[in-house]
């Protein structure tokens, strides 16, 4: 085994989480931190081998800052539990303590996305590179209530094979995350004393679809790059509408 703790935050993911453990065989420690299940996660991530710990949603930077606190490698391995470690990443991990622990703090690993039956290249959806391997001293969850991130500091290095993420299992799925992501970050934007107008709405969501489609090459990825734009679309303009409506209430309040 290897000096590694693998980190995991669950909330039913019973169609995800035996996935997940099944590529994380080789570590020393698996943490799966639940905020209150109603599924079978619980029980598939014990029959798994991982210590389940249950806390109280609060946000994300906080629940998976918390169970890195609770690991005993001083190894993180951070994964969703709609992710699985590619093969050859497996083994390219594996080869990093071949002789011992390497000499990096951190390790920078690409996002394969699968959408519709077909793994996404383009669109800025790949290598979508982010930190998942560091050690514990060097690395914590930083962000705001969508989009956190790993905070890497000291020596860094990009690893070639991916992370598979199985994204979405429908696109009612997907537009359902759409809708909770884009109240959340219209809520951390008003927050921050963002306004806007739905002429800037509009823009903000043109810009993204553009962006995707044509800058990042998202057409080379048939008709889902095409969908994709299309719901990059749709959640900027949402996002964005929501500030609006919020700036609208705070000005009736003002009345």
């Amino acid at each position: 085994m290897y000096p590694i703790s693998a980190c995991i935050i669950t909330l039913n993911e019973e169609d995800n989480i035996e996935r997940c453990l099944s590529s994380l065989d080789f570590v020393n420690e698996i943490i799966v931190l639940d905020s209150g299940s109603m599924d079978k996660t619980e029980s598939i991530a014990k029959q798994k081998g991982a210590k389940v710990i249950l806390r109280k949603f609060d946000d994300y930077v906080s629940q998976k800052n918390h169970v890195i606190s609770l690991a005993v490698n001083p190894w993180i391995l951070t994964l969703d539990a709609d992710e699985e470690l590619s093969p050859g990443l497996k083994e390219e991990i594996k080869n990093l303590f071949k002789n011992g622990e390497p000499e990096e703090d951190g390790f920078l690993i690409p996002r394969l996305t699968m959408y519709m039956g077909k793994w996404i290249r383009h669109g800025g959806w790949y290598p979508n590179y982010r930190a998942r391997l560091f050690l514990r001293s060097k690395g914590k969850f930083v962000g705001g209530k969508v989009h956190e991130a790993v905070e890497l500091s000291g020596k860094r290095k990009k690893l070639k094979h991916p992370v598979f993420h199985y994204s979405y299992e429908n696109l009612f799925d997907h537009v359902n995350f759409i809708n909770r992501y884009s109240e959340l970050a219209a809520a951390e934007k008003f927050g921050k004393g963002k306004r806007t107008g739905l002429f800037l709405a509009l823009l903000e969501a043109g810009y993204k679809s553009f962006w995707m489609y044509f800058v990042r090459l998202g057409f080379l990825d048939g008709r889902r790059g095409l969908i994709l734009a299309i719901m990059g679309f749709y959640y900027n303009f949402l996002k964005y509408t929501k500030v609006f409506e919020m700036s609208l209430a705070e000005k009736e309040k003002k009345k």
